[in-house]
């Protein structure tokens, strides 16, 4: 989490480009949305010896475990997904459906309803506006988060749950994931390529691939400590 404040801070002061991170969660990790307060989570990750994270942004409890995480760094007026909040959530949406369908499930739908009544608790238990669902489950959830005119938009895609360890955790399981929908399996870097090029198409932009530089590295490093 620390590595997207650092981008935030660094795209704010103008020394960093807007910027879709994807990354994976090793080992399995708990994160909880950003004013969220789950005790009971947080004793049974003890019980279980699951590290817990806190998000920038809001939302519901995740259990990262064989799931894909993005993020998009931006100006808050920036022409490909910045603007109103409406527009930002309908843009990367559409450009996480290009993904999927890249990897074969050209079948979803973006929530359209009403967001549910109570927020919070476990992210893939409830579907709120422009996350993606298939079969009626709940495949992509995000959140975004907007600081010193910039935007922080977090994303996860379920592409391969651990049914075990969602029961453990939370006392039940979430549905079908990614894998199962398609029957069969998708590496992690295929997903990495298909969103690339599901960005792409839905932006209409070349993703240049790149590393962190140094100075965001010493920023994400200050934040973490």
């Amino acid at each position: 989490m620390a590595l997207d404040l650092a981008i935030v801070l660094a795209c704010s002061q103008g020394w960093a480009p807007p910027t879709v991170r994807v990354f994976a969660f090793v080992p399995h990790c708990l994160s909880l949305g950003r004013n969220q307060d789950e005790p009971w989570l947080l004793e049974r990750c003890k019980s279980l010896g699951i590290p817990w994270a806190r998000r920038p942004t809001g939302g519901g409890a995740v259990l990262h475990a064989g799931d894909v995480c993005f993020s998009v760094v931006a100006p808050a007026n920036d022409s490909k997904v910045g603007g109103s909040v409406r527009r930002s959530y309908c843009q990367i949406s559409e450009a996480v459906v290009w993904a999927l369908a890249a990897v074969g499930l050209d079948r979803v739908e973006i929530c359209q309803g009403p967001p549910p009544t109570v927020r919070g608790g476990i992210c893939f238990a409830t579907s709120a506006p422009w996350e993606v669902t298939a079969q009626g489950a709940k495949l992509v959830g995000h959140a975004q988060w907007r600081h010193r005119g910039v935007i922080l938009h977090q994303g996860v895609i379920r592409m391969r749950g651990d049914t075990a360890l969602e029961t453990q955790l939370f006392g039940r399981s979430l549905g079908p994931d990614l894998c199962e929908l398609l029957g069969q399996e998708v590496s992690y870097s295929n997903m990495v390529e298909a969103l690339r090029r599901g960005f792409a198409k839905a932006l209409n932009l070349e993703l240049v691939s790149g590393r962190l530089t140094g100075r965001e590295m010493e920023l994400a490093l200050a934040l973490a400590s």
